[in-house]
């Protein structure tokens, strides 16, 4: 009886463990980059990134993100599709492939339709040019809104390498810079510690609609106002300085810096991009919120129902970030619009086909 006993627990044991591993190794992270991490150029130079996929295990179906740069520096003259979504020879679709060199944002999205199985192979997702406008900075090449799916329109968890661009020397100690953060970014940092939301835009596009997320300090100085009104803000504090799409932000920010602000953080794509996720207060009422949906971070569906969410914990270097995320599901908003919701729809198209393919209703082919 002892040694049944004895050999059932061990039966138990070995079970239990080949469950942790094969946990474990489902939980691989896929990894999507900007290849070259670290680009060193020159003025009037024309040069080539390209976004790569590890699946690193998993099965990826479709694909998206967007990518932030600096466009004092650098103006981004196309973008083309990879290989890494059709390198079997399977049909794909664009869902979108836009370039706004205004606010320094690139968006691309694509999924893999009538078929049943996901890519593994790692590979180029899309290529993209640039020009170099000017002859020294620096610019962050920072991806966000990454999403990626399996074929069972799955979320699977992503870590994010993003990249530098440099032309010029940099000569003697690095003076400080502003470091260029996405809404969720933003979102996060205000949730979690105690900073100043700055709104640079005028006094009447203000009143009309900001920020204003409960116990975080507000102030509104117009971008041409804010070098006579530089006391009214504390130095010892974080800055994250908005507008309306990231442009005259941008310019604020610097402005920050050369008074001697050690922590200034712009927030890219402005009001526009936030309330593409978040709520505002609109009309210059607080009790007047316009809800958005809560868009994805850096693992959420986009061929599935847009209600899954993830948080985003991010470290960053002097060269590269890396993001590492992890979905949680959050209570939906029914509204919705704009890239994700694009990709949602073309995405669910793909993934009909392949079910209703499965039960035989194409019998021709």
């Amino acid at each position: 009886m002892e040694k049944r006993r004895t050999i059932v627990m061990g039966l138990v044991s070995f079970v239990l463990l080949i469950s942790v591993a094969f946990t474990v190794a489902q939980a691989t992270l896929a990894v999507i980059s900007v290849s070259p991490a670290e680009a060193e150029v020159s003025q009037r130079d024309v040069f080539t990134i390209s976004i790569t996929v590890d699946p690193k295990g998993n099965e990826i179906y479709g694909a998206q993100y967007d990518l932030y740069f600096n466009n004092d520096l650098l103006n981004a003259k196309s973008q083309t599709k990879g290989t890494f979504l059709n390198q079997d020879g399977a049909e794909t679709i664009e869902v979108i492939n836009a370039i706004n060199n205004t606010i320094g944002k690139i968006e691309y999205g694509e999924t893999r339709t009538g078929e049943e199985s996901g890519i593994t192979n790692s590979g180029v997702l899309a290529s993209i040019t640039f020009e170099v406008i000017t002859s020294v900075g620096k610019s962050d090449l920072k991806l966000g809104d990454v999403i990626l799916v399996d074929p069972n329109a799955e979320i699977i968890e992503t870590e994010i390498n993003d990249g530098t661009c440099t032309t010029g020397e940099v000569m003697g100690e690095p003076a400080p810079a502003v470091v260029s953060i996405t809404v969720k970014e933003a979102h996060q940092m205000l949730e979690s510690e105690e900073n100043i939301l700055l709104d640079v835009r005028t006094k009447a596009e203000y009143d009309a609609e900001h920020i204003d997320m409960g116990g975080v300090k507000l102030k509104n100085i117009p971008k041409d106002e804010l070098e006579s009104r530089i006391e009214e803000l504390d130095k010892t504090k974080k800055i994250i300085v908005y507008s309306m799409s990231g442009g005259i932000s941008k310019t604020a920010s610097e402005t920050l810096v050369q008074q001697g602000f050690a922590d200034v953080y712009n927030m890219l794509g402005g009001l526009k991009e936030w309330k593409m996720h978040f709520s505002i207060t609109s009309l210059g009422t607080p009790s007047a919120a316009i809800t958005a949906t809560p868009s994805p971070t850096s693992a959420a569906s986009p061929i599935v129902s847009p209600t899954t969410t993830t948080t985003t914990t991010t470290t960053t270097t002097t060269t590269a970030t890396t993001t590492t995320t992890t979905p949680t599901t959050p209570t939906p908003t029914p509204t919705s619009g704009g890239f994700e919701l694009m990709f949602t729809i073309v995405g669910i198209l793909a993934i009909s086909y392949v079910k209703l393919r499965r039960r035989g209703f194409f019998k021709n082919e």
